[in-house]
C-alpha cells in the first residue's frame, strides 16, 4: 500500500518498521529490549502458533512490559493495518469533531498519531492494561503530544460522564470481547450465527453509544470480517441506535509478518440511516460477480445474496460446534450453487443443472466421512 507522507514519517519516528521474518523479529526485539523479554515473547507466540489456548490479557501484559518492546511487536503484527488507519484518519478528518474517545488504545500508537494530526482536538484513550497506559503516556511524552489523556479503565464498565464527537475502536473487539466470543460458532446459518456475535459485542456497543454525541461519528477497524462477526458488530451498534454509513464502510486487507489479514471498516452514527444487512450487502456486492467461484467470506455472501428460493443446509455438529456446513441452492441466473465450509475454509461452486447428480454424489462421499454416532448431522432449508 501507499501511505501518506505524514503516516510514513510518523511510523519511522515511532519505530514501526516492516519486519519480514520471524528470525528478524526476535533478533530485533532482543536488541531493543533484552534477551529475557525476547525469549518470553517468542515462547508466547510459538505456543499460540501450536494451538495453545489464547490468553490476550496475559499477552498484552507481556507485550507492554516495555514501551520499545510493545512498539516493536506492534510493528510486526499491526504495522500494515496501522498505515491503513493513518490514511483513513487523514481522509476523514471532518468526522473527528473537537473531541475523540479512543477505546482499547494499547500503547497509544494510533491515539498519538491522531493527536499529532489534529493538535486542536481533545483525545481521551482508555485501555484495561495498566502497562499499556503507562507506555502510551511515555510515547506521548516522547512525541511531544499534549492533547491526549490516557486512562486505565475497563471498556465494559466505562462511564466518563461526557460525550464525544467521535468514538474510535481500532483492533479492539477481537481482544476486548475475547471471553464473550469464546465457543461461538464460526459456521452455521448466518442470521443465527451473527446474532450470537451481536450479543457478544452488545456491551461494547453500549459503551460507544453512552459516550457518543447525538451528531457524532463512530469509526472502527476490526479483525471481525465478512466470514463471521462483522455483521454482528454492526447489528450490535444498530441495537443501540447507531446506524451505518454504507458508502464509507469497506473491507480492508493489510500485510503483517504472518501474511495478509482481512479487516472490516465501519463508519456509523446516531444520525446515519443504513441498516446493518443493507450495509453488509452493499460493501460485498461492490466486488461480487455472479457465477464466479469464491473462497472465504465472499463464498458465504454469494450463497445468501445470489440465491433464489430455498437454501438447503446440511450442518455437521460436534458437541456445540458446527464443524462443517454444506449447502445447495439455485442462483438468480438459474445456475446451481454448492457451498462447502469447514473451520475458516469456505468455498462456493456454480455449476449447470446437468452436473447435479455428480455434485450430489461428491457431497454424499464427503458426508460419509462423519460417523452419525459421533457427529450430529442436521438438515434444514431456509427461504431467502
Amino acid at each position: 500500500m501507499i501511505a501518506y507522507e505524514q503516516v510514513e514519517s510518523y511510523m519511522k519516528e515511532v519505530g514501526l518498521k516492516y519486519i519480514k521474518t520471524a528470525n528478524d523479529f526476535i533478533a530485533g526485539l532482543a536488541v531493543r529490549t533484552d534477551k529475557q523479554y525476547a525469549q518470553d515473547m517468542a515462547y508466547e507466540l510459538n505456543s499460540r502458533g501450536e494451538g495453545a489456548p489464547v490468553d490476550n490479557a496475559h499477552f498484552y501484559e507481556l507485550k507492554n512490559r516495555s514501551l520499545d518492546g510493545s512498539v516493536y511487536v506492534s510493528a510486526a503484527f499491526d504495522g500494515g493495518v496501522f498505515r491503513h488507519i493513518g490514511n483513513l484518519v487523514i481522509d476523514n478528518a471532518d468526522l473527528f469533531g473537537d473531541s475523540v474517545l479512543d477505546l482499547c488504545c494499547d500503547c497509544g500508537i494510533v491515539t498519538c498519531f491522531m493527536a499529532r494530526q489534529f493538535p486542536e482536538k481533545k483525545f481521551v484513550a482508555i485501555d484495561i492494561n495498566e502497562g499499556a497506559i503507562e507506555n502510551a503516556k511515555e510515547l506521548a511524552k516522547r512525541l511531544g503530544v499534549e492533547n491526549a489523556e490516557f486512562i486505565t479503565a475497563d471498556v465494559f464498565e466505562l462511564d466518563l460522564g461526557e460525550k464525544f464527537d467521535c468514538v474510535t475502536s481500532f483492533r479492539a473487539l477481537l481482544d476486548a470481547c475475547e471471553l464473550k466470543t469464546q465457543g461461538l460458532n464460526f459456521l452455521g446459518y448466518r442470521p443465527d450465527r451473527e446474532e450470537t456475535y451481536k450479543n457478544a459485542f452488545l456491551d461494547f456497543a453500549k459503551t460507544v453509544a453512552k459516550h457518543l454525541k447525538e451528531n457524532g461519528n463512530v469509526i472502527s477497524v476490526e479483525r471481525y470480517t465478512a466470514e463471521y462477526g462483522w455483521l454482528g458488530w454492526m447489528q450490535a451498534l444498530s441495537e443501540c441506535g447507531i446506524n451505518m454509513d454504507a458508502a464509507k464502510c469497506e473491507q480492508m486487507q493489510a500485510q503483517d509478518i504472518s501474511g495478509t489479514k482481512d479487516y472490516s471498516v465501519t463508519f456509523a452514527g446516531f444520525n446515519k440511516t443504513d441498516a446493518p444487512l443493507d450495509t453488509f450487502n452493499d460493501v460485498l456486492s461492490r466486488k461480487f460477480k455472479s457465477g464466479t467461484g469464491y473462497d472465504g467470506g465472499m463464498a458465504e455472501f454469494a450463497l445468501y445474496y445470489d440465491s433464489e428460493g430455498e437454501i438447503e443446509f446440511i450442518d455437521i455438529i460436534k458437541g456445540r460446534r458446527t464443524i462443517h456446513q454444506f449447502a445447495f441452492a439455485t442462483a438468480k441466473n438459474g445456475k446451481r450453487m454448492f457451498f462447502d465450509a469447514a473451520n475458516n475454509n469456505r468455498k462456493i461452486k456454480y455449476y449447470n443443472e446437468k452436473k447435479e447428480d455428480r455434485m450430489r454424489a461428491d457431497f454424499e462421499a464427503k458426508l460419509k466421512l462423519y460417523d452419525p454416532e459421533t457427529f450430529k448431522i442436521e438438515k434444514y432449508s431456509k427461504q431467502v
